[in-house]
């Protein structure tokens, strides 16, 4: 077992005149779980280079506005080791049957999202994050009003369930370039239920 208790990595943490670009572009894409093929999938340094689902399996597209999906990665310090908890904020906009559907699929669900951020960082490294790669997302809390303040229907959250964080921030899903990740990630979904 390596040594968690040194750093291994300098960083320069700002650029003058540059800033990282806030916020999510409309589409997140929904991976269940067990559909997801570890062996043949591969990850290393916290980049997901190949995802690949079992047989018969495809992922599916939530698809919102600019915005709408807000992910945050909070740090929680154990006794022994540090965790993350992912969470991932879904907005609908829409009262429908098909919206209520997929609330309702949720419930008891366990996902990986792969969140598509404005920021793209150095060639597109960092556009795409997968949040709950290792443990999964369950949801969390899931509110709806008939107020429909902002237009928002029903705001839901998936995240870290109480037993099963994450061991790092949300992972980078990039394969080499950004084209081949997009291709890779096109080929995972479905627009159907």
């Amino acid at each position: 077992m390596g040594d968690c208790s040194r750093i291994t990595l300098g960083l320069v943490a700002a650029a003058c005149g540059k800033q990282a670009t806030g916020g999510t572009n409309p589409r997140v894409i929904l991976l269940n779980y067990a559909d997801i093929d570890r062996a043949l999938s591969a990850e290393a340094d916290g980049v997901i280079s190949s995802i690949v689902l079992k047989e018969d399996t495809l992922g599916y597209e939530f698809t919102s506005l600019d915005n709408a999906a807000v992910g945050t990665a909070t740090f929680n310090k154990g006794t022994y080791f540090g965790n993350f908890q992912h969470d991932l904020a879904l907005r609908v906009f829409t009262k429908s049957e098909d919206a209520k559907k997929f609330v309702n699929s949720l419930n008891g669900a366990r996902v990986v999202a792969i969140v598509e951020n404005k920021e793209g960082g150095a060639g597109g490294a960092v556009k795409y994050e997968a949040y709950g790669w290792d443990a999964g997302l369950e949801l969390n809390e899931g509110t709806g009003t008939t107020e429909i303040a902002d237009g928002v229907v029903y705001e839901l959250t998936i995240g870290s369930g109480e037993t099963s964080k994450e061991g790092t921030l949300p992972k980078s899903v990039f394969a080499a370039t950004l084209a081949a990740t997009e291709t890779m990630l096109a080929a995972l979904v479905t627009t159907g239920a």
